[in-house]
C-alpha cells in the first residue's frame, strides 16, 4: 500500500481545517495521498455514487447533515470504503459512538499532524480490508455449514424412502407373492374339482391385482416414470395417489401442456423432478395433517425462463413462523435449491397453507426471481 496512490475523499465544510489537512498530507513521504475536497454531504454522496476512493475523511458537522447520521448515510451509499471521522476538542464520545457505527477510526481535528493523519488513514484501509475478509470467511462458512445440513437432510429423506420401501417389500409384496405361490402350487397338484380350481384362480388373481398397485407406489417413491411422459401428466396422475383423501383442482400453463405434448420438453429433468418431489411432499402433508376438503395444484411460468408450481389447500393452517421447521419443509427447500430456485411456505392458522416453488429452466438471460420469504401473508 505504502506504494499506491491513495485517494482520499475529504468532506469538510470549513476551510481552514480542510487546508489543514491537506498540508499535512502533503508533507508525507513520496506524496502518495491524491485528495478531492467536497464541503457537502450531497455532493459527497454523488459523488461516492459515480466514483470510488480508497477512502473518506468525513467531518460529522456539515451544512446540511449533523451528527452521526452522516457516518449512516455515508456508509450506506459506500460501504465497501473505510471512513475517518473528524471530531471537534473533547469529542471523544462521539468518537467512539463513530467506531461503533462502523467508522474505522477517528482524529480530533488541530491534532493530528501529518504522520498521525496518515498512519490513520492507512490503518482504516487495513482494518477495512481485513473486516472484508473475515465477513467473507463466515460467509463462506455459513454457506458451507448449510450445505452440510441440507446433505444431511437430504441422506436422511434417502434413507428413509430405502426403509419404507424395504418395509412394503418385507411386509406387503412379500406376503402376498408366498401365498400366490402357494396357491399356484396347489393348481399343480391338481384340485378336486373345476369349482375348487375356479376358486384357487379367482384368488390368484386377486392377489395380483393387490401387488401392482403396491409395485406402483414403490415405483414412484424410487423414481416418478411418468416423468418421462412430461411434467403435465405428471402433475395429472396426483389425483390417483391422493384422490381418496382429497378434492382435486389442477391448473396447468396451456403452452406448457402443448410443448410438452409436442415433444419439445422445455422443463429439465432436474426441475421436473424437483417439482414433483415438492408437489408430492406438499400433497402428503396436506392428506396427513392439513384436515383440508380440497386442494389445488398450479403449474405455470410466471416470466420468460422461470417456472411456478403452487400448492394450496382450504385446511386448518399452521403458525409458519412459530412450528418446527421439519424435514419435510427443509425437504421442500433443498429440492428447489439444488435446482436453483426457491421454495416457502406460506400459512396461518385457520387460513389453509400454500406452498409456492420457483424454479428456473435455464434459459440465457432469465431474471433472478423476487426473493421469496417464509411468513404468513
Amino acid at each position: 500500500m505504502l506504494s499506491e496512490s491513495i485517494e482520499v475523499l475529504l468532506v469538510e465544510d470549513n476551510l481552514g481545517d480542510a487546508r489543514l489537512m491537506y498540508e499535512a498530507l502533503k508533507d508525507t513521504p513520496g506524496g502518495q495521498f491524491q485528495i478531492t475536497h467536497l464541503r457537502r454531504l450531497s455532493e459527497a454522496l454523488e459523488y461516492l455514487w459515480e466514483k470510488t476512493c480508497s477512502v473518506v475523511l468525513l467531518d460529522l458537522g456539515l451544512p446540511d447533515s449533523h451528527g452521526i447520521d452522516t457516518l449512516v448515510l455515508v456508509r450506506a451509499q459506500a460501504p465497501g470504503v473505510p471512513i475517518v471521522v473528524l471530531t471537534g476538542f473533547q469529542d471523544d464520545a462521539v468518537g467512539e459512538e463513530a467506531l461503533k457505527e462502523g467508522a474505522q477510526d477517528y482524529l480530533v481535528k488541530g491534532q493530528a499532524d501529518s504522520k498521525l493523519l496518515a498512519r490513520s488513514l492507512r490503518y482504516a484501509i487495513a482494518r477495512k480490508v481485513a473486516e472484508a475478509a473475515v465477513i467473507q470467511q463466515g460467509v463462506a462458512l455459513a454457506k458451507a455449514r448449510e450445505l452440510q445440513r441440507s446433505r444431511q437432510r437430504l441422506l436422511t429423506v434417502h434413507e428413509r424412502v430405502r426403509r419404507d420401501v424395504a418395509a412394503q417389500l418385507r411386509d406387503g409384496l412379500r406376503e402376498k407373492l408366498l401365498i400366490l405361490r402357494g396357491q399356484v402350487q396347489e393348481l399343480l397338484k391338481g384340485l378336486s374339482s373345476a369349482e375348487e380350481a375356479a376358486r384357487v384362480v379367482n384368488e390368484a388373481i386377486y392377489g395380483l391385482s393387490q401387488v401392482e398397485p403396491k409395485l406402483s407406489a414403490l415405483s414412484r417413491q424410487l423414481y416418478p416414470s411418468t416423468l418421462s411422459l412430461g411434467l403435465p401428466s405428471t402433475i395429472q396422475s396426483f389425483p390417483g395417489q391422493f384422490g381418496a383423501a382429497l378434492a382435486f383442482e389442477i391448473e396447468m400453463d396451456e403452452e406448457l401442456a402443448r410443448e410438452e405434448k409436442a415433444g419439445r420438453n422445455p422443463v429439465p429433468e432436474q426441475v421436473g423432478l424437483a417439482v414433483y418431489r415438492i408437489a408430492e411432499e406438499a400433497l402428503a402433508n396436506v392428506a396427513k395433517h392439513a384436515k383440508a376438503g380440497k386442494v389445488t395444484v398450479r403449474l405455470d411460468r410466471p416470466r420468460e425462463g422461470w417456472l411456478r408450481l403452487r400448492v394450496g389447500d382450504d385446511g386448518q393452517g399452521f403458525d409458519v413462523e412459530g412450528a418446527a421447521f421439519g424435514l419435510g419443509m427443509a425437504t421442500m427447500e433443498d429440492y428447489a435449491g439444488n435446482a436453483g430456485g426457491e421454495c416457502v411456505v406460506r400459512s396461518a392458522p385457520g387460513a389453509g397453507t400454500e406452498v409456492t416453488a420457483v424454479l428456473p429452466l435455464w434459459r440465457p438471460g432469465a431474471a433472478a426471481p423476487q426473493a421469496l420469504k417464509r411468513g404468513n401473508n
